[in-house]
């Protein structure tokens, strides 16, 4: 597939959707298929680059404002023309690939137009510059890649310009998380970028990326300097949803269209369940505990057993072969690798992330695992709190979520999907329900020989999810505030002070990190139906790569194909599905 210059968009109403006015036909679909991907890659060049199409590494979209309006013009074209396909007349792949196209249309246009995310969040302009592929991927020469760094770095002002002119009375959390991001990035191209290329040994593009360079921190630094002084201080914007869109948005993205008393409902009694469970094991840990704080006992537990400062990225890093060798006796394990790394400083929002190759990635299938590290202007109190929550119970867990049987095992299976599109457009509430299916999983399968301490550290990771999902419907819902959002972190996830700020904060930008226990409570609720159906003949390394057979589209399309019942119920009391067959009535 060939780079898209800026300068065509304007050809894109020819290109891309001038079509006969009579019905298209089954013949026509891999072709608009294709007018697809390309005008999308033109408008996210950095996810073909991720997907492996290394002939857009050196661009940046554009994000300017009638950039952004002719997306949106484009969207809504190719929504009519995927629209005009008869379901009926495609393949079963092909239905498939027209769904999943017309919900990220769908989506694209409910987070541009009625949410209104390019006019909120600087961080929608900071999300195209990461470097990680670019740097790490040993594709292609260090020399040519750098070239890539080049250009884009050369495009860097004008993204924040774009950010400047477009965002208008930001809510005051973006603009917390945007300062992390935009004053992490200077240090990160002043030194571990230039670090990292200083034996290129080519003057003239040493000079053209020390511009570069230069010309993009001097525009980050000013933003973030514009952020701090001019911004912060009044920002006071709504990023609230609001009971209608939040709904749209579950129905549209997650495929669950529920009223939100009762997905709040579902959230509550899924904390009691993990509650209940920590109870339970925390009567095995801290037995002689007085029963009030039993929990809170066992999880200090946890906590004395910590990696040094300096040890966590190793801590991670010991882990994975064990978790890789577990792995394969509950699914098909494919090949690859992963690597355990530092989150650069401008990434740094969450404890831990992976970076997987995409589906056309043709010399490498390494992961790169990234671990927050203790930042060295941290108090001693923090880095106790920080060290304590991610004890190796905890980073067992957590690296079982990212690695195996998590996010790598799961898209190396999605990357060998049937069609392009099932292996490129993936749904939150499935790769990140998944993620956190195979934590309890894995712990129940026999990980670490189903050590108590193991399971509370999953339980722990447990109730920041479930929290996620109520705290999500709080803020977006009910009324609920940040500061509500934090102390709920702390008090009922057990969270230290850094990373409660961090969730709540996540909170108001990331609604849908309700996903990881919606998703998770589906995927659980399939098993059962199945397992109950199946008894004895159900096979688990079965129902997992059969999860997995055709890429990662939302949990309730995924349960309709298993279990071959379009009503089936992804959430709600278990039906019994027995082989070949209906959910029981």
């Amino acid at each position: 597939m060939k780079l898209v210059p800026t300068m065509l968009f304007a050809l894109f109403p020819v290109l891309l959707f001038a079509r006969s006015a009579a019905v298209p036909s089954p013949d026509d679909f891999d072709t608009a298929v294709d007018a697809f991907f390309e005008r999308f890659f033109a408008f996210y060049p950095t996810a073909a680059a991720g997907a492996g199409l290394h002939e857009y590494d050196s661009l940046l979209g554009p994000r300017d404002a009638a950039a952004i309006e002719a997306w949106v013009a484009d969207l809504k074209a190719l929504e009519a023309r995927f629209e005009a396909f008869d379901p009926a007349a495609l393949d079963e792949d092909r239905r498939l690939d027209r769904e999943l196209i017309l919900r990220e249309i769908r989506g694209e246009l409910f987070w541009l137009e009625e949410v209104g995310t390019w006019r909120k969040d600087p961080r929608f302009y900071s999300g195209q510059m990461d470097m990680t592929l670019l740097l790490m991927l040993d594709y292609a020469p260090l020399e040519e890649r750098m070239r890539s760094i080049v250009s884009r770095l050369e495009r860097f002002p004008d993204l924040v310009a774009a950010a400047r002119a477009n965002v208008q009375d930001p809510p005051r959390p973006f603009v917390e998380t945007a300062l992390i991001t935009y004053r992490g990035w200077p240090p990160f191209l002043k030194n571990d970028l230039t670090e990292a290329l200083a034996g290129v040994d080519d003057p003239d593009l040493q000079t053209d990326f020390r511009t570069a360079r230069d010309a993009a921190i001097e525009s980050l630094e000013s933003y973030a300097g514009h952020l701090e002084a001019d911004v912060l201080p009044s920002a006071d914007g709504d990023y609230t949803l609001g009971p209608e869109r939040y709904r749209t948005m579950n129905a549209l993205l997650a495929g669950v269209d529920l009223p939100i008393d009762e997905l709040e409902a579902l959230g509550r009694a899924e904390l009691g369940r993990i509650q209940a469970l920590a109870d339970s094991l925390a009567t095995e840990i801290a037995p002689t505990a007085p029963a009030g704080s039993r929990v809170t006992a066992a999880f200090d537990s946890l906590g004395h057993d910590k990696p040094e400062p300096d040890a966590i990225v190793s801590t991670a890093a010991e882990v994975i072969d064990r978790l890789r060798t577990f792995t394969e006796e509950i699914a098909t394990v494919l090949p690859g690798d992963v690597e355990v790394l530092e989150i650069p400083p401008y990434a740094r929002t969450n404890f831990a992330y992976i970076w997987i190759p995409g589906p056309f990635e043709e010399t490498v299938n390494t992961g790169f695992y990234f671990i927050q590290p203790v930042e060295d202007e941290w108090s001693e109190r923090v880095t106790e709190e920080f060290l304590e929550r991610n004890n190796r119970w905890s980073i067992l867990n957590v690296s079982g979520h990212e690695a195996y049987p998590g996010h790598y095992h799961h898209y190396n299976h999605v990357n060998r999907a049937p069609t392009k599109t099932q292996r490129l457009l993936t749904a939150y509430v499935t790769t990140e329900g998944w993620a956190h299916y195979t934590e309890e999983m894995s712990w129940r399968e026999g990980l670490a020989d189903a050590n108590p301490r193991l399971g509370l550290g999953m339980v722990q990771d447990a109730l920041l999810r479930a929290v996620r999902y109520l705290v999500s419907i709080g803020l977006h819902t009910k009324g609920m505030t940040v500061e509500e959002a934090e102390e709920m972190f702390a008090t009922v996830a057990f969270q230290d002070s850094v990373n409660a700020r961090q969730q709540a904060l996540r909170g108001t930008y990331d609604p849908e990190f309700l996903n990881y226990t919606l998703g998770k409570m589906m995927i659980r609720k399939l098993r059962a139906d199945l397992e109950a159906g199946r008894g004895a003949a159900f096979d688990p390394v079965a129902f997992h790569d059969a999860f997995m057979a055709k890429g990662a589209p939302p949990v309730p399309w995924i349960g309709r194909r298993m279990t071959g019942d379009p009503d089936w119920k992804p959430l709600g009391s278990e039906r019994p599905v027995p082989a070949g067959g209906r959910a029981a009535p």
